[in-house]
């Protein structure tokens, strides 16, 4: 399955929920926003669900991205923040499954549309720790390698 597939079937279930939406009678603003909602929300659950299948991998990934970011950043003037990390590494297993549990449950609290300024927090928080780790693969070439 290639990025377009999976992207494409994310989309055509994100306008299911669009559609669904307006039979069902909810009030909706700008169905832009309630179609990139169901999206994100689908794209989390589908994301966190294929994490699910192998927390143990994910905890592996982690644990070499601590180690990288602890080696990083030991030389910068981010040095004050690279005794976390070996730290991090030892409670990997739970970090993995505590993210995982929180990309489902976002994705489903987008979906549902619940609390929505928490959701909005939330969604915020894991878009930034997403960036954060997408960056700092780009700007340095790390690539964990293949466990």
């Amino acid at each position: 399955m290639t990025i377009f597939t999976l992207s494409l079937y994310i989309a055509i279930a994100a306008v299911l929920f669009c559609v669904i939406s307006g039979v069902t009678g909810v009030k909706v603003r700008n169905w832009v926003i309630t179609f990139l909602q169901y999206f994100t929300g689908a794209l989390f659950v589908f994301s966190g669900a294929v994490k699910a299948v192998d927390p143990l991998g994910t905890a592996y990934k982690m644990e070499q991205y601590f180690a990288e970011f602890e080696t990083t950043f030991a030389g910068t003037w981010f040095s004050f923040i690279a005794p976390i990390f070996p730290k991090l590494s030892n409670v990997s297993s739970t970090v993995s499954v505590v993210m995982i549990v929180f990309e489902i449950v976002l994705g489903i609290m987008l979906l549902i549309g619940a609390y929505r300024k928490l959701t909005a927090w939330a969604f915020l928080l894991l878009l930034v720790f997403f960036a954060f780790l997408t960056g700092f693969t780009y700007l340095t070439g790390y690539v964990p390698e293949k466990g």
